[in-house]
């Protein structure tokens, strides 16, 4: 019997995908909705908007109604005291996302949700508690720095500036406390979650998917000195459910990252390649243009712009100079290097057919036809996108 958090999420309808496939137990997954048939319902119709449902699958799930920000996950005594008796091996997946809100919004549900799981997974029987993270808990600056071990304390690292990501690392702190204290804990760290790498579905509202939507719409891209570490959903599952059942794995933290990081100058080429047209710009021009021509609910970065104008205390004057006058090379920019190291997550996947794939021409072709054949994306002026039609 295993427990499973965030099913209804991106990388959660995936690892439950996985499970169903890699495991025979049953799939106890937590589900806000107003009763068991609903809760069943919800978690079908996610599988079914990825392409991942199959009716085999409907005797092995089994609803739990319930929410993460609530006491006991939302469920009676009983239930809790009953699931920490059957269940085996806990997942936990869940959790609140978004990008502006501050940590207070998360707490409940990322932070004491996460203490109930320890909670349940200490009851009764002794479970093991795979627990689903972000390379997000450590800030850029500190990764620019110097490479990140999976291993690393990070009692001494700053704290990320995002709320969703201060609520991530306090959850996973409360996760190495449990470890310390004898539970067996793994802690999974995926980079940028992007599509899947066959099908191209992806979750449209990711930041990855907003940024290259709203460059697209208002015509410019920024040149920033970042690494775009894109990892397929259906990378990151198949190797979460690979190394959770590896007995060696235990107390271990993972890198789920892509050894090939992208730079923005990649993503504009291709971009350009593809027939958007689009211009490479500094920083600040590019953001002049996005909160004048992007403020429109219209446009995908619409939800950040508040936290860009804040940002290095932007102006909204016009700016008279157009992105043809004040264009970058994306020839000069430099190789971007992976700044979190993945030694454990390489070792562990050795006797494995997993490997995270390289985000050549073709991989990210396969992208771009899905956004544009759902509609997420309008179709190039000159389609040059090869199965973009």
């Amino acid at each position: 019997a295993i427990f499973l958090t965030g099913a209804t999420g991106f990388l959660g309808a995936f690892l439950l995908y996985e499970l169903l496939q890699q495991t025979q137990a049953d799939i106890y997954c937590l589900v806000r909705a107003a009763d068991t048939e609903a809760g069943k319902h919800k978690i079908q119709s996610k599988l079914e908007s990825y392409l991942l449902w199959d009716d085999a699958f409907s005797n092995k799930i089994k609803p739990i109604i319930g929410d993460l920000s609530q006491p006991l996950l939302g469920i009676s005594d009983q239930q809790f005291q009953q699931l920490a008796e059957q269940l085996d091996v806990i997942y936990h997946s869940g959790a609140l996302v978004d990008s502006i809100s501050p940590y207070g919004r998360f707490k409940a549900a990322n932070v004491l949700g996460t203490q109930e799981i320890l909670r349940l997974a200490s009851q009764a029987q002794v479970k093991p508690v795979h627990f689903i993270s972000s390379t997000g808990v450590v800030p850029s600056g500190n990764a620019e720095a110097g490479t990140i071990q999976e291993n690393d304390n990070l009692d001494d690292v700053a704290m990320p500036g995002s709320g969703y990501a201060q609520s991530k690392r306090v959850a996973e702190k409360l996760v190495t406390i449990a470890r310390d204290r004898g539970l067996p804990v793994c802690i999974y760290r995926p980079g940028f979650i992007t599509g899947h790498s066959k099908t191209g579905i992806c979750n449209p509202g990711d930041i990855i998917y907003r940024m290259i939507k709203g460059c697209i719409q208002i015509e410019s891209m920024p040149n920033l000195d970042v690494s775009l570490d894109l990892n397929p959903c259906d990378y990151v599952s198949r190797a979460i459910v690979y190394l959770s059942n590896q007995q060696t794995s235990l107390g271990n933290v993972f890198h789920l990252v892509n050894p090939q990081p992208l730079s923005m100058a990649d993503v504009y080429q291709y971009i350009r390649s593809v027939g958007f047209p689009i211009a490479f710009v500094e920083y600040e021009q590019w953001r002049s243009q996005l909160v004048k021509q992007g403020n429109s609910p219209d446009n995908a970065l619409y939800p950040l712009i508040p936290i860009l104008i804040e940002q290095d205390n932007i102006t909204l004057e016009a700016d008279s100079v157009s992105p043809q006058e004040k264009q970058v090379d994306p020839q000069t920019t430099k190789q971007v290097v992976q700044p979190f190291d993945g030694h454990n997550t390489l070792a562990g996947l050795a006797n494995s057919s997993i490997v995270c794939p390289t985000f050549d021409t073709e991989f990210l072709a396969i992208y771009f036809t899905h956004l544009v054949h759902s509609g997420i994306l309008t179709t190039p002026q000159v389609a040059n996108i090869g199965v973009v039609v």
